[in-house]
């Protein structure tokens, strides 16, 4: 028998009718990468509008997502969507606990999901960041601080975070980088990945 293709395993010809039954996953999966995909047009629409310094912030917020027209409901919607996309992706690995479907031969993608939950709050939190005021700083420094710790690699990867010793406009500039283009690119890598190895490890209730 010929190997199934990639393209086959992301939209195989048939599927178990168990395994597309509503109830099954509640699609809470295929909702968060909905949510993910509403987050990645929105937020490509507000960076014509936000300038990442400290200045370019405030104007940014204080005018509602600058001039551009419906910039204001873009935002609310991307914010609303970042905060959706937490919920369902958390009710998601909810699910698959209770169902078990994290045991072999599924456990790496069950390590590939975490990853992405990991991705999420990261990109949840840099966001967050962009905001650029008292507390948004703050949470800077805490990340920074956490970063520190890491075994060896610490205080690099402090510095990496920070742009330098101490916070500063870099650091919301490396935020925004974060935000804007490392952290998406890699989420939806994994992402194909992930939709990849549900398919190809089987009849399984851990999918979208």
């Amino acid at each position: 028998m010929a190997k199934t293709g990639f393209l086959e395993h992301l939209h195989p010809p048939a599927m178990p009718e168990e395994r597309v039954r509503f109830y099954s996953t509640f699609c809470l999966g295929g909702i968060t990468f909905l949510l993910f995909l509403v987050l990645g047009a929105t937020g490509v629409v507000l960076m014509f509008s936000y300038v990442p310094t400290a200045t370019g912030a405030a104007e940014f917020f204080a005018t509602e997502a600058g001039d551009l027209p419906f910039a204001w409901y873009m935002r609310r919607l991307h914010f609303l969507a970042g905060q959706a996309m937490v919920i369902t992706l958390l009710l998601h690995v909810l699910r698959v606990l209770l169902a078990k479907a994290y045991l072999p031969p599924r456990a790496g993608n069950w390590l590939v999901g975490l990853a992405l939950l990991g991705l999420t709050l990261a990109l949840d939190l840099s966001g967050y960041v962009l905001r650029w005021d008292a507390a948004t700083q703050a949470a800077a420094t805490v990340v920074a601080g956490v970063m520190a710790q890491v075994p060896l690699l610490g205080p690099l990867f402090e510095r990496l975070v920070l742009g330098g010793p101490q916070l500063s406009e870099a650091t919301l500039l490396r935020f925004y980088v974060l935000h804007c283009l490392a952290l998406p690119a890699l989420s939806l890598v994994l992402c194909m990945f992930h939709f990849w190895r549900i398919r190809k490890d089987g009849k399984q209730t851990s999918g979208l």
